[in-house]
């Protein structure tokens, strides 16, 4: 029991190690039986490539052999110009490193370029002539990409979009119980400190968002499902201000008149757009559609009691400061329905696309 514990703990990283371990294998066999002289670089780029999912497999073999193209033709070039000698060869060295820095400050994924060139350059040997070399050593990484999107596809394939969708469904349950927490303490008449809570939803929604390169890579080679698409996690951005701005104004509690007449219908609807929240969720993966009475109809509730409020004797005797927490709190809780409504719009859009 507990060897199987360790393996659910760990088991991303087993069905990882077994892709690289399968991969790394028939790299090797290929090399061997066609005769690479180096084919050590078809290893080392299945080493460099192999990620912990599909997408970012095709990400990073995409990137190594656009920089492995820049780098072998610039230092094969830079070959064919530099008179021979070690002097000279330092010289167009030095030179193309500070050429291949440039341009992968100016576009990060030519970053291995100089490595390539430095390559080329420097283990070419005398007899070998420079277009062959070249064609090699790009032919060999070439290979190794491959055999790496490859493995990465079929051995026990992670899509970039599924982990994608469990990050943000954590992110969702998270703000379920952010809310549900927040109406809790504004029902008991307490004030409810949020700003933990507030940076770790950050954290994790970046976390995240950092996963769309990887899914838009998936999709565009044709390799898994449509994902996420960025306008989710743009109003997922939206609604994380908006708690934010909630948790700011019932960080301390409400006058006993204020809770009277809106306690009641403020936390139904703060629990309203929790249960929503955790719909969404659900709705990532079931790709059910997305039902919103039930926060609608609180926000009628909310809008008739708030309504009924404004014109009462107890909202004239309440001082300036808490009258502006109130309608402050009125104008964020509308935009987070709002908000959530959009959300639930753009899971229902990708829902009807992958039905």
């Amino acid at each position: 029991m507990k060897g199987a514990q360790i393996f659910n703990r760990h088991r991303s990283a087993s069905f990882k190690a077994l892709r690289v371990m399968i991969a790394c294998a028939v790299t090797y066999a290929i090399t061997q039986i066609a005769g690479f002289q180096q084919g050590f670089w078809a290893v080392f780029t299945v080493l460099l490539v192999m990620q912990g999912s599909v997408g970012a497999t095709v990400r990073a073999a995409t990137d190594r052999l656009i920089a492995t193209v820049a780098g072998a033709v610039m230092g094969g070039i830079a070959v064919l110009i530099a008179p021979a000698g070690a002097l000279y060869t330092g010289i167009s060295l030095v030179v193309v490193a500070g050429i291949t820095s440039v341009a992968a400050s100016l576009n990060p994924r030519l970053r291995v370029a100089g490595l390539t060139a430095a390559v080329v350059m420097l283990t070419r040997a005398p007899d070998i002539p420079v277009f062959t070399f070249v064609y090699l050593r790009i032919l060999e990484i070439a290979m190794g990409g491959v055999i790496g999107v490859t493995a990465s596809r079929l051995v026990l394939p992670v899509q970039a979009s599924t982990v994608m969708v469990n990050k943000l469904v954590d992110v969702l349950n998270s703000i379920t119980d952010l809310l549900d927490h927040q109406a809790d303490a504004l029902e008991k008449g307490e004030g409810y400190i949020a700003t933990e809570t507030n940076i770790a939803l950050r954290t994790a929604l970046t976390s995240a968002e950092e996963m769309l390169p990887d899914v838009i890579q998936e999709q565009t080679a044709r390799l898994g499902r449509p994902g996420v698409s960025d306008a989710i996690v743009r109003t997922l951005w939206r609604i994380r201000n908006d708690i934010t701005h909630v948790s700011r104004l019932t960080d301390k509690p409400f006058s006993e008149p204020v809770l009277q007449a809106l306690g009641t219908s403020v936390t139904a609807l703060i629990h309203a757009e929790g249960r929503l929240a955790q719909i969404c969720g659900e709705a990532l993966k079931t790709k059910d559609v997305i039902e919103r009475d039930d926060a609608r109809g609180c926000l009628a509730d909310f809008e008739m009691a708030f309504k009924h409020f404004r014109v009462s004797k107890e909202a004239s005797n309440l001082d300036f400061e808490e009258i502006g927490r109130i309608f402050g709190l009125a104008f964020a809780l509308r935009r987070l329905n709002q908000d959530f409504f959009d959300l639930s719009d753009r899971i229902n859009e990708r829902s009807a696309l992958q039905r």
